[in-house]
C-alpha cells in the first residue's frame, strides 16, 4: 500500500520504479513520469512546504498575545520542555522557562526576524518563525537550530505573567 498526498514512502516509489503498483493501464512508467511531475508541481507552488513567515506576520502573530511552546535545549533558557512567552504590544516580554523562571525583556521585529534582549540571557539573538499550515517553528536566526514549536496562543496575558 502507497502512501497518499505530497509525502509519499520510499516504498511507493520504489514499487512504482519496479511497476509493481496496481495500475489499471499497464502504463506504469507513464504513470511513474505523471507522480515526478505532480511532486515537483506541488514543490515548486509550495503548498506543503514551511516558509518564514515576514515582519509584519510575525509582528501581528505575537503582539498582544500570549504564546505556548514546545522548546529545545537551543531555546533561550536553555532547557528543553514546556514555556510560555508573553509578547506585549509594548515591545516589553515575559518568559516562564521549561524550569519555572521567569524572564523578562523586550521585542522587536527586524526585517523577517524577532529579536528578544531577555535580562537573565541577554545574548539570544533573533529568530525566525516558520509557518508549515498550523504548525509554526522557531528557529535561531544565526545557526538554523530550532528553538521551540508553538503549541497554541491565546489573546492578552493568558497566563498573568508578572514580572
Amino acid at each position: 500500500m502507497c502512501c497518499t498526498g505530497l509525502i509519499l514512502c520510499v516504498l511507493c516509489v520504489d514499487q512504482a520504479s519496479r511497476n509493481q503498483l496496481p495500475f489499471n493501464t499497464g502504463q506504469q512508467v507513464g504513470n511513474v513520469v505523471a507522480l515526478e511531475k505532480a511532486i515537483a508541481q506541488r514543490i515548486q507552488h509550495g503548498s506543503a512546504l514551511a516558509a518564514d513567515m515576514t515582519g509584519a506576520e510575525i509582528k501581528a502573530y505575537l503582539s498582544g498575545k500570549t504564546v505556548y511552546l514546545e522548546t529545545t535545549a537551543a531555546s533561550a533558557s536553555g532547557k528543553a520542555g514546556q514555556g510560555v512567552i508573553y509578547w506585549g504590544e509594548d515591545g516589553n516580554a515575559l518568559y516562564k522557562t521549561p524550569a519555572g523562571a521567569m524572564f523578562h525583556g523586550t521585542w522587536e521585529v527586524k526585517g523577517n526576524t524577532n529579536c528578544t534582549a531577555w535580562k537573565e540571557s541577554p545574548s539570544t539573538g533573533c529568530v525566525r518563525y516558520d509557518k508549515a499550515g498550523d504548525v509554526v517553528t522557531v528557529i535561531d536566526a544565526a545557526s538554523g537550530q530550532t528553538r521551540a514549536k508553538v503549541v497554541k496562543s491565546a489573546k492578552g496575558n493568558a497566563e498573568k505573567l508578572a514580572p
